[in-house]
């Protein structure tokens, strides 16, 4: 369940970078349930990155929808 949870909030956060949706990213130190979970977390806030979380093929996707919105933004 831990893992539909965190797929759901990356979800939300690629569809308000992608779409510009305004969007809050809320986490109570309750809902740690694994130490790598905050980690993982952490990594995403600080980085927007975690290793090995998408296939290459969709991170390349990923990328380029943020490309394109960040030009649309200068």
């Amino acid at each position: 369940m831990l893992i539909i949870v965190v797929i759901h909030h990356l979800q939300l956060l690629l569809k308000a970078g992608t779409e510009g949706k305004p969007t809050v990213f809320l986490f109570a130190d309750n809902q740690i349930k694994n130490e790598s979970f905050m980690e993982d977390i952490s990594m995403i806030l600080n980085s927007g990155d975690v290793p090995n979380l998408y296939p290459a093929d969709e991170k390349a996707e990923i990328i380029e929808k943020m490309q394109t919105v960040a030009k649309n933004e200068v």
